[in-house]
């Protein structure tokens, strides 16, 4: 039991995928935040785009 634990603990070959997904959760936490603080002014700054890309259009 002992010797399946620390062959367990040495073992490295599935580590990158741990962490890999814990940094792709954190950055999705601070996304989701910056998102839910400033929505409004992302949401002002993508109507002025689209709203330039018509005015480019002609439209």
């Amino acid at each position: 039991m002992i010797q399946t634990f620390v062959r367990f603990v040495r073992e490295e070959e599935g580590q990158d995928f741990a962490e890999y997904a814990l940094i792709l959760g954190a950055v999705g936490v601070v996304a989701i935040a910056v998102i839910a603080r400033y929505r409004n002014e992302l949401q002002a700054a993508f109507e002025a785009g689209i709203e330039a890309l018509r005015m480019a259009r002609g439209g």
